[in-house]
Formats: structure tokens, C-alpha cells, sequence
């Protein structure tokens, strides 16, 4: 079907955990299209296809306890003196000399001597005993202030032995996925890049979860990107979530990569045809159409 005028198309989805597994909190946003909006696999509000992909969107939600991205005005920068409290024992004068150059060089915006010094930690060369998880952590903590050009390091530690700092890898990449300074084309870039390394399903499920948060084209884009990633677990988890990714039109299937590209054929018709509605995407999600 085609589209007719429409101004806005966005839905937005968030999810908060809350600490020490009190319970989940979710926050939905969805925005209005004209009503002459048809169904070309975005629905017009107040329709039946609307209302159906809310209720799955908001059950989702809840099921995966999805941590929420923070904005620029909750973001605080890190205080790494906590990592040195937590681990005294083994908190060497050269560990903590390596604790006070990260809190030096977070405090200065120095993306660079932070980078080095992540580096040299990850060299597991320099450290046959090893370093302790908490300077890991707090190395973890340096590179999620500095978001997606972290994305290298924060990979890096996914081959660490240590199941914790795996975990708080991970929860960092997650992070930096949400981050609100990304166009959805970056935002797509970055997680075909962690795709390529990852293959916990669980993680692969949840990274998945920000495809809703690209435009149209994007979001089909991105989808055939992760058909022809070769990650079996990855091609696995979208197959699994393709209806909740592309169902929110009524009549509107999409069951495989053909679907995606038929969809995404549909959604570049859809900018030529309506160039406003182009350029209200382009506004909100940032970057080319």
C-alpha cells in the first residue's frame, strides 16, 4: 500500500532496570501521524495496527528489562576513587598511580591518554598477575564517558577470563548503543560492528531492541545487515523478533529478507513520494535518509 502526507512517524521506546532487582520500569512514547496517514507499515494513530503494536512494544518492554540510555543532563562524570576503596588489598602504588592517570584524563575530556591507558591494561603481557577487577571496572567506567569511540576497547574486554568484566563490557556497549548523540546510521554502524564478535543471545536480544529506533529504512537496512552478518546467533534473534520489529501495519508481513527488502523498497517510495515527511526524519533521527 502506499503512503499518503504524513509529518511525524516516531516511536521511541525505553526501558529502566532498577538496582538490586526491585523490579522494571518502562517508558513508551509514541507520536501522532496525520490522519490521512494509510498503513504502509507504520500506523496511523488511533488505529487498530497502532494500538496492537503499543501492546506487544510495552509487553517486550517488560520482559527484557532493557536499561535506558541516559541523556546528555543525567550523564555525571565517573568517579573512579571507588575502585581503589573496594579493593584495597590489592590495590598496588602502581594500580593506583594507573586509577589516578584515568580520573586525570576523564576529568580533561583526553580521549587519547584515556585510550592508551585502556590499552595498556588490556596487554596482558605487562600484567602476569593479572589486574584487579575493580581497575578493570573503573577502566570500563572511563571509556563509557567517552560513548561510541569506545567500541573498539570496550570489544576488547569481551576476551577477558573474567566473567564480571565481560558483564560490565557489555552493559557499557549497551550503554553506548543507547547514546543519544548517535544518528540512527551511526547507531546501525555500531551494532553491525558489535554483532560481528558477540554471540550471547540474551546480549544479542537486547542490543537488537535499539532497530526500533531507526527510521524505516534504516531499521530494514540494518536488519539485512545482520542476514549477511553470518552470525548464526544474531541471524537467529532476528528472525525471532522480525513481527515485533515490522508488524505494526495491519496486513503488512514480513517474514524474511525478502520481506525486509519489499519493505524497504516500500519506505524509500514513501520518502520520494512525501519529501516533507523525509525531511522530518532526517531531522529527528540525524544523517542522510
Amino acid at each position: 500500500m502506499t503512503l499518503s502526507k504524513m509529518k511525524v512517524l516516531v516511536w521511541l521506546s525505553a526501558a529502566a532496570l532498577l538496582l538490586g532487582g526491585l523490579g522494571l520500569v518502562f517508558v513508551l512514547v509514541a507520536a501522532a501521524t496525520d490522519d490521512t496517514a494509510a498503513s504502509h507499515g507504520f500506523p496511523a494513530k488511533g488505529s487498530a495496527g497502532a494500538a496492537d503494536y503499543a501492546s506487544k512494544k510495552a509487553v517486550r518492554i517488560r520482559e527484557k528489562g532493557l536499561p535506558r540510555a541516559q541523556s546528555p543532563e543525567e550523564k555525571h562524570r565517573p568517579d573512579l576513587s571507588k575502585a581503589e576503596s573496594d579493593d584495597e588489598v590489592n590495590m598496588t602504588a602502581e594500580y593506583r598511580q594507573i586509577l589516578a592517570e584515568l580520573q586525570s584524563a576523564l576529568d580533561a575530556d583526553d580521549w587519547q591518554r584515556t585510550v592508551k591507558l585502556v590499552q595498556k591494561m588490556q596487554d596482558s603481557q605487562l600484567w602476569p598477575d593479572g589486574i584487579p577487577l575493580s581497575l578493570h571496572k573503573a577502566a570500563i567506567d572511563s571509556l563509557k564517558w567517552f560513548g561510541s569511540r569506545a567500541a573498539p576497547e570496550l570489544v576488547g574486554y569481551l576476551a577477558s577470563s573474567d566473567a564480571e568484566v565481560v558483564e560490565s563490557a557489555m552493559d557499557a556497549m549497551m550503554e553506548t548503543l543507547g547514546d543519544f548523540s548517535l544518528s540512527d546510521h551511526e547507531r546501525s554502524a555500531l551494532m553491525l560492528g558489535y554483532m560481528k564478535v558477540i554471540k550471547d543471545v540474551d546480549t544479542l536480544d537486547m542490543m537488537m531492541f535499539e532497530i526500533d529506533n531507526m527510521r524505516p529504512t534504516v531499521k530494514a537496512e540494518t536488519a539485512l545487515g545482520i542476514y549477511n552478518s553470518g552470525n548464526e546467533a544474531a541471524i537467529g534473534v532476528l528472525k525471532e523478533n522480525l513481527d515485533f520489529f515490522f508488524c505494526d501495519a495491519e496486513g503488512y508481513e514480513v517474514k524474511g529478507p525478502d520481506g525486509i527488502r519489499r519493505y524497504l523498497a516500500d519506505a524509500q517510495r514513501a520518502y520520494r513520494e512525501d519529501p516533507d515527511l523525509a525531511a522530518t526524519d532526517e531531522d529527528f533521527y540525524g544523517g542522510e535518509k
